[in-house]
């Protein structure tokens, strides 16, 4: 620090993490902070500028007084090296959860790619100090006590998103042992706000919630089977712990952290002392959705003889069948600071943070989800249902569900919207209607145009627009969940390109 300000560079300040980040640098009256903001500057500026008023923070009045200055870039390129001419130190808080690989690049595009930019322009620029927000579960599929160190040990990685995170690790810290001072901050997996149960989006365990909430909704239309006696098994061990921690309570130690005198590098967990156990977790969230009856399972995925709840459940995705088998303990010098007999997550705390995304729609009326919308170009929903369909069911692998009998209702919102009604027998697809005289639908599939191409292309997996309240099932619940990886196998049989700014589409293999 040589001049009147402590001059941090913060990525990713509009996620779920990066603007609590920012607010808990500012509460220092000594600190201003260079946001790095995705172009057009002006509307991620807006989108900031929201994310902030939902805490109490005027972007607008912070910037008059030059306590915030917004930088146009994007990683892993984009960001010019002159506006790194003043900084004392970076806050790389900005990442990609995707878990597996897709073929955008992501999740190592922007977590390793995105980092190695960062750190050659702190070298060329003579940035000494760099702050890295990475995961407490680099450690992969370890068991035990995980210590406060890096270890150039490749882990057992589990996923592409931890193995992106652990090598954007080793890239700091070998800069560190190189050019300045690094500091690793792990937290763990982040919830809703301490106090208001506020949540700018709905990752980790809140898509285990929300397919809870699902089978729950599928319950209600089933009279035969009482709610709480489902036969579950769900994969994993009770007794271990799932560690959590308020989002507002990790920014505020990663922040503290970050403004500390280091004068080596460190790594710093920042997880839970106390977590609740997979046990606490499960016996919540069937007491919030009043729902009951399953049990914890030591069998392994895909499970030889699944019955008809277990098909609805796991359907969703992976992240019903891989979230309760681990449980690890971490060591961290954050516990320390937390009054005994405090636990940061209970189940009162945990219900708040549920309620809060449900009556946000799972987050999507958060200012974080207002994304910027692709024009409508040359993507027409209409000819994806009225000719795309029915050329291409007939050589898919819906034509080989025979039970598959339903008359199903597509929405589409959005800049481009209409409503078709798709007749199915035996799995043939016998006409697709629209507007007054359609059938009437056992259930319905609701989504906006932009999650629709997202879908056919491939982009986003039709359970996770699910999972993050970007599309809601209709009428039977039950039916709807069994269709879904029918439907999942369709998309991946015949996908659609789109490309440019127009979101044109040209299709691929032989439907087109």
């Amino acid at each position: 620090m040589t001049g009147a300000y402590l001059e941090v560079l913060l990525t990713g300040v509009t996620g779920f993490l990066g603007h609590y980040l920012l607010a808990e640098l500012l509460a220092h009256p000594r600190v201003r902070c260079h946001v790095v903001l995705r172009p057009p500057v002006l509307r991620s500026c807006d989108r900031l500028e929201r994310l902030l008023a939902e805490i109490g923070l005027d972007l607008r009045a912070l910037m008059s007084q030059q306590r915030v200055v917004p930088i146009e870039g994007a990683l892993p390129d984009g960001i010019a090296s002159e506006n790194f001419s003043k900084v004392d130190l970076i806050l790389h808080a900005a990442g990609n959860t995707t878990f597996q690989g897709n073929g955008s690049g992501e999740p190592a595009h922007t977590n390793i790619d995105g980092t190695r930019a960062m750190l050659s322009l702190a070298k060329a620029t003579g940035v000494r100090r760099f702050v890295y927000v990475s995961t407490a579960y680099v450690c992969g599929d370890g068991i035990g006590h995980q210590p406060e160190a890096f270890s150039s040990t490749v882990p057992r990685l589990r996923n592409d998103y931890e193995r992106s995170k652990w090598e954007a690790e080793k890239l700091v810290w070998e800069w560190g042992c190189k050019h300045g001072i690094a500091t690793i901050c792990r937290p763990s997996i982040l919830f809703g706000h301490s106090a208001t149960g506020r949540a700018s989006a709905t990752k980790g365990l809140y898509l285990v919630a929300r397919a809870t909430e699902i089978l729950a909704r599928a319950m209600d239309t089933k009279n035969s089977l009482n709610r709480h006696q489902i036969p579950l098994r769900i994969l994993g061990r009770g007794d271990a712990t799932c560690n959590i921690v308020p989002v507002d309570w990790a920014a505020q130690h990663i922040a503290q952290i970050a403004l500390d005198n280091a004068s080596e590098s460190t790594v710093h967990h920042v997880t839970n002392p106390d977590p609740p156990t997979h046990q606490d977790v499960k016996t919540w969230l069937e007491a919030y959705f009043d729902i009951g009856g399953g049990q914890f399972s030591d069998a392994t995925w895909p499970l030889e003889d699944p019955n008809h709840y277990e098909d609805l459940f796991y359907s969703l995705g992976n992240i019903c069948r891989d979230y309760f088998r681990h449980g690890l303990t971490f060591e961290s010098r954050c516990a320390a600071e937390i009054p005994t007999g405090r636990r940061l997550i209970d189940r009162e705390s945990f219900a708040r943070c549920i309620k809060y995304a449900q009556d946000t729609n799972w987050c999507r009326t958060s200012a974080e989800t207002f994304e910027l919308r692709r024009p409508a170009g040359n993507f027409d929903p209409k000819w994806y249902f009225e000719n795309f369909l029915p050329r291409t069911v007939p050589r898919s692998i819906i034509s080989q569900v025979d039970e598959l009998t339903a008359i199903v209702k597509y929405t589409i919102t959005g800049p481009v919207s209409g409503c078709w009604v798709c007749r199915f027998e035996k799995g043939q697809l016998l006409d697709v209607h629209t507007g007054v005289g359609s059938p009437r639908p056992q259930f319905e599939y609701r989504l906006s145009y932009d999650d629709l191409v997202d879908v056919v292309s491939r982009k986003r997996p039709l359970q996770e627009v699910f999972f993050l309240g970007r599309a809601e099932m209709l009428g039977d619940i039950e039916r709807a969940l069994k269709m879904v990886p029918i439907i999942t196998e369709f998309l991946n049989q015949f996908p659609v390109t789109c490309s440019g700014n127009d979101a044109a589409v040209s299709c691929t293999g032989e439907a087109c």
